[in-house]
């Protein structure tokens, strides 16, 4: 048998495919910018870690019960159930459960079709006084190791808090304050097509900052790699407003090593909210010379049809250097419908499509239901 080399093309589709895989069955980010956009607020506000996502406090935890609003349903006002196990311990759930099927544009058949657990992970939330909280979370391990990954979130930190300035101290494992925490990982600005780093795994460090009723300031030092692994060489900082009228955060990442050159990207996003309306976009790049950056953005509209349905809009980007080898642009295209029949119950049904420069479209379709707790 005689093996020929790949053609581009042939690379190409690979690297596609080992694409799709990672974005269908990795963990997703739970924080979701469209909520804190509507209600002019930080993510703060709902959770422990200042950069949002995973452990609720007793607002989040109360936003949630009333699907996703600031008042109270009387359908739903005699559901007592308090995760504050007492004074200074609380706990939180969530699990995500997903049915994924694919095709490539022009086939009569599914090239994937399967059932997946894609997340769950138990938290636990200790505050022996009120300037100190304790978070850690540990979550499932996919059933088949390096499928892509084998994950286990590892979220572990203390949070010093409750000092003038709004201040706080956050020591540990967490993830780094750098764009728009999104509920989809999946968007090119959140993958490693672009960032240097899994931004679905937690990096271990220091951060300082300070989050006000609307300006807030983020500054951490982390390893940037596995523990022991090198001299911790990461920096990354955000800045940012948020108030009813609009939301807009600038961050920069930058790694620097002995033996290679210095790694850095930097972000700008936005958001606002108008009536039933609510827009949201992001921009990232390691370069400001747009010729010569490799860079993505997402432009996402929401409409609030009722309370518990949205109906969500996504374009995503993806753009090499000028110049580069293979024109590989890629544009993502999303239609979702968001339901929250429940407390505590969230189900979406989603269409995808990827249409590339120098490959066949791909189609790809989601049910998926999410248990946040």
């Amino acid at each position: 048998m005689i093996h020929r080399p790949l053609t581009a093309h042939a690379h190409l589709a690979a690297r596609i495919i080992g694409f799709l895989l990672a974005a269908a069955f990795t963990t997703p980010a739970e924080a979701l910018p469209l909520y804190a956009s509507r209600e002019g607020r930080n993510c703060i506000s709902c959770h422990f870690d200042p950069n949002g996502s995973a452990m609720r406090n007793e607002f989040g935890f109360n936003y949630g019960k009333n699907r996703h609003s600031m008042g109270e349903e009387e359908r739903w006002s005699k559901v007592t159930v308090d995760p504050q196990l007492n004074d200074w311990i609380r706990l939180g759930l969530d699990t995500r459960f997903m049915y994924y099927a694919s095709h490539n544009d022009g086939a009569s058949e599914f090239s994937t079709s399967t059932f997946f657990p894609m997340e769950g992970n138990l938290r636990v939330a200790i505050q022996p006084h009120e300037y100190l909280t304790v978070v850690g979370t540990h979550g499932l391990v996919i059933e088949t190791p390096g499928f892509p990954d084998s994950y286990v979130a590892r979220e572990l930190y203390g949070l010093f808090h409750g000092f003038a300035k709004d201040l706080y101290i956050q020591v540990g494992r967490f993830r780094l304050p750098f764009g728009l925490r999104q509920d989809d990982h999946t968007s090119f600005t959140r993958s490693t097509l672009v960032l240097p780093y899994d931004s679905q795994r937690e990096d271990a460090g220091i951060e300082v900052g300070a989050i006000g009723n609307n300006w807030f300031g983020e500054a951490a030092f982390t390893n940037g790699d596995e523990p022991f692994g090198q001299n911790a060489s990461t920096l990354t900082a955000k800045i940012g407003r948020a108030s009813r009228a609009f939301q807009i955060g600038l961050s920069g990442y930058d790694r620097s090593r002995d033996s290679a050159p210095d790694v850095y990207r930097w972000s700008l996003y936005g958001s606002t909210t108008r009536g039933r309306w609510t827009f949201l976009g992001e921009y990232v790049a390691n370069d400001f010379n747009p010729d010569v950056s490799r860079k993505a953005a997402f432009t996402e509209l929401v409409y609030r049809l009722s309370r518990g349905v949205d109906l969500r809009a996504k374009m995503d980007y993806f753009g090499p250097p000028s110049g580069a080898t293979i024109d590989e642009i890629w544009r993502r295209y999303l239609a979702e419908v968001d339901i929250t029949p429940m407390p505590f119950t969230d189900i979406k049904v989603s269409y995808r499509r990827y249409n590339y420069a120098n490959s066949a479209d791909q189609d790809e379709y989601f049910a998926m239901l999410f248990i946040p707790f």
